[in-house]
């Protein structure tokens, strides 16, 4: 599988072909592959159903998989720009970020529906669950917003450098990294 640099689109690899690949661990092999549709971009999984879900960059949607199966059971529509997914377990929900809305979409697993919609400034895309606080993070624009998923409210924006691409939480010292 090759990628050209800079806006050129991949040659040969998931994001193009539209699957997700299966690794076993023990062997570092691909065991199987998992059409999902075209340009996946991010996978997040739910521990509570234990399903897989995963984003469409250039469609409204998000591929359900049931991993006992490898197969597709549903598909959830979101806003359009589907990118980046994260899950949290304090209240069991899923977020995508929508960057062509500039909007998360919060899904209900139990129903595999958009139950909230939740509006950021010129959202660029990652996601993250902050389990020492609950919150979740969103870059976007040159600012990170900070999202209250008890109120599914934005309750501050942080200003960062340039514009943010990348978001995660590192647990050994309770930072966020842009």
């Amino acid at each position: 599988s090759a990628c050209l640099v800079g806006s050129e689109m991949c040659i040969r690899d998931s994001y193009c072909s539209g699957s997700i690949s299966v690794i076993d661990p023990s062997t570092n092999q691909v065991i199987y592959n998992i059409t999902v549709g075209k340009r996946p971009t991010d996978i997040a999984y739910d521990p509570s159903n234990g399903y897989i879900y995963v984003t469409h960059s250039c469609f409204c949607c998000v591929s359900v998989i049931n991993p006992s199966t490898n197969q597709v059971i549903d598909t959830i529509n979101v806003r359009e720009g589907a990118v980046s997914i994260t899950y949290d377990p304090n209240n069991g929900y899923i977020y995508v970020t929508n960057y062509r809305s500039d909007s998360v979409s919060v899904i209900d697993p139990s129903t595999n529906s958009v139950i909230a919609t939740i509006k950021v400034g010129g959202c660029r895309g990652s996601i993250t669950y902050d389990p020492s606080n609950g919150y979740i993070y969103v870059t976007n624009g040159c600012c990170v917003s900070v999202i209250d998923p008890s109120t599914n409210s934005v309750i501050a924006t942080i200003k960062v450098r340039g514009g943010p691409l990348g978001i995660t939480y590192d647990p050994s010292n309770g930072y966020i990294y842009v």
